[in-house]
Formats: C-alpha cells, sequence, structure tokens
C-alpha cells in the first residue's frame, strides 16, 4: 500500500477513535438483537402477529428480532418492563389502545401514557363480537334484546379490566342500555379458551383470533365495530347495522421508551416501513385474517394523541 494513502487510513481511523462513544454507537445501530415484548399471553392477536413480525424482521431492522413474552397484570407487566428499559432502541413494546392509551389514563399504572413513545402502527382492526352455537340468542339483536330481559345474565369472556373486550362491552351496555357481566381472565388466548369450553356465552375479539373459529363453526359472528362490514365476513352486519352504533377499531404498534435518540426511531420507524411491504410478510398476515394499515413515527404520533383524548372523553361520560 502506498505510503500517502496509510496516512489516509491511519487518519481515518484516529478520527473514528476520537468520535464520543455514544456518536460510534448511533452510528452502528442496531449491532444486536432488538428485543419486541409482548405484555399479553400466546395466543392472542398480540402474540401471533408479533411471532410473524419477529420472523420476517432481520432483513428491514439490520438484525435479528427476538419476540419475547412478559405477560401479567392485563399488560402492565410487560409495559413496565419496556417503559424502564433502557431507551436505546433494543428493548421495544408491541402495543395497543387499551395498554398505551386508555388504562394509564384511567388507573394508577407504574407507567404514563407519555412514558412510551411511537415507533409505528402495523395495522388495526375492528373488534367481532362472537356467541356460542349453543347461546340462547342467534344474532346480535337477538343478544341485545335477551340481555335487557334477563338482566346481568349474559356472561361474556373478557380479556381484563379496561382491555378491547371489556371496553367494546361497555360501549355495547351504554350503547344499548343493556347490562352484563364480564369474566376477566387476563388475556385473549385464556378468554377465548373458556368462551370455547362453555364458561361464558360471548365474547369480543379481533379477527385474527375469532376468525378461524367462526369459520369453522365453534362460534357464531354477531356483529362487528367497523363503520363498514368485513370483507372477509360480509355476512356478519356492522353494529350500527344492527341497531346499535358502536366503533371501537384496535390497532397494534410498536413503541419505544422515553428518551430513545430520534434518529434510532426513525431508523426503526424506516425499517418497519419497508418490512410491511415485504409478500412474504403480507401473506402471512393473510393467513390469521389480518391486513396492514402502517403508520410511521411521526403519523403515529398525531393518531396516538388524538386517540387518548377520545378515550379520557369516553370514560369521563361513563362515570357520570
Amino acid at each position: 500500500m502506498p505510503i500517502q494513502s496509510s496516512r489516509r487510513s491511519l487518519a481515518a481511523l484516529a478520527g473514528s477513535a476520537l468520535l464520543p462513544a455514544g456518536a460510534r454507537a448511533q452510528a452502528a445501530f442496531p449491532d444486536r438483537p432488538i428485543r419486541l415484548v409482548t405484555p399479553y399471553p400466546p395466543g392472542g392477536a398480540t402474540s401471533l402477529h408479533a411471532a410473524i413480525i419477529t420472523a420476517v424482521a432481520e432483513p428491514f431492522l439490520g438484525q435479528p428480532m427476538i419476540s419475547v413474552i412478559r405477560a401479567g397484570g392485563g399488560g402492565v407487566v410487560g409495559t413496565t418492563e419496556v417503559a424502564r428499559a433502557a431507551p436505546d432502541g433494543y428493548t421495544l413494546l408491541f402495543g395497543d389502545p387499551t395498554i398505551n392509551s386508555l388504562r394509564p389514563q384511567v388507573e394508577n399504572l407504574p407507567f404514563k401514557v407519555d412514558d412510551l413513545i411511537p415507533v409505528c402502527r402495523i395495522n388495526f382492526a375492528p373488534v367481532i363480537f362472537v356467541a356460542r352455537p349453543d347461546a340462547p340468542f342467534q344474532d346480535f339483536q337477538g343478544m341485545v334484546a335477551w340481555a335487557r330481559a334477563n338482566p346481568n345474565r349474559l356472561v361474556y369472556s373478557s380479556d381484563n379490566v379496561n382491555g378491547l373486550t371489556f371496553t367494546a362491552f361497555e360501549m355495547l351496555k351504554r350503547g344499548a342500555n343493556i347490562t352484563g357481566r364480564g369474566v376477566d381472565f387476563g388475556g385473549g388466548g385464556p378468554a377465548i379458551t373458556n368462551l370455547l369450553g362453555g364458561n361464558t356465552m360471548a365474547y369480543a375479539g379481533l379477527p385474527a383470533v375469532v376468525g378461524e373459529h367462526i369459520e369453522a363453526g365453534r362460534l357464531k359472528a354477531l356483529a362487528v365495530t367497523a363503520p363498514e362490514r368485513l370483507q372477509r365476513f360480509p355476512n356478519v352486519p356492522t353494529c350500527a347495522e344492527a341497531g346499535t352504533p358502536i366503533t371501537w377499531l384496535f390497532w397494534l404498534g410498536v413503541l419505544a421508551p422515553k428518551g430513545t435518540p430520534p434518529d434510532r426511531i426513525a431508523h426503526l420507524s424506516n425499517g418497519f416501513s419497508r418490512l410491511v411491504q415485504d409478500e412474504g410478510f403480507r401473506t402471512l398476515m393473510g393467513r390469521i385474517n389480518s391486513s396492514v394499515q402502517f403508520l410511521d413515527h411521526v403519523a403515529f404520533a398525531a393518531e396516538l394523541e388524538r386517540e387518548q383524548r377520545e378515550l379520557r372523553e369516553l370514560y369521563a361520560s361513563l362515570r357520570r
């Protein structure tokens, strides 16, 4: 090697060595696997989506992504772990509106809504009200009529207090002026298992969780909490069509501890943006009756601000 070239190389190495350690680390991000924490038990929509994401993430994020289940407290254990993790972009939460937008506002939890910052939204989905085939009603209107005629005898599986199903049924009870009793099972997986086992009568879950049971005839679909009918279940009416206007759209997204450097948030957001366009990823999502409605970190932040305000107003009205 020529002497002049060698001197330039040595100078470059020396300059690199003089950079602050933080700057060198940021330039190399990520240089080790990234953990994606799911705060709910296996078998629910969150863990199903997380498994798909982590299976295909490495080419788009630059390092393997590891799916970690940290269930407990209806999502509180895992979310608290991420909120308290080092803000370096290596520990992320796979969150949702209940654990990130709702519960920190209405419960005394170890974290606040602003302890986690948005990386991206992967998708959202409506909730489908379902019932066992032997339930004493055949459709959504029948469930409302039966519950009205039998106060507090409608027993339904619930994920957790202030969770997805809890909120859906609170909207239903308020909108239809009925009563019912939810049994809290701590997550979507155990909730639907108990419904299928005959311990409850009804449930409200995401298409990714209840879809296969509807198609197999193990559950009957009653209504969907979306403005329009679902393409996969065109014969299932919206709640509004069935007489009780309810809109409840449940997102799944990635969040990081507050204080994570903006350039790392942008790097992760850009990586996920490429990931959701991958044909293999979309094929796997289709197999669980799910789709993609991606938002980057900027758009997701604006959406979270709106959602948190609306949920705060909803629960204020329930207390009156």
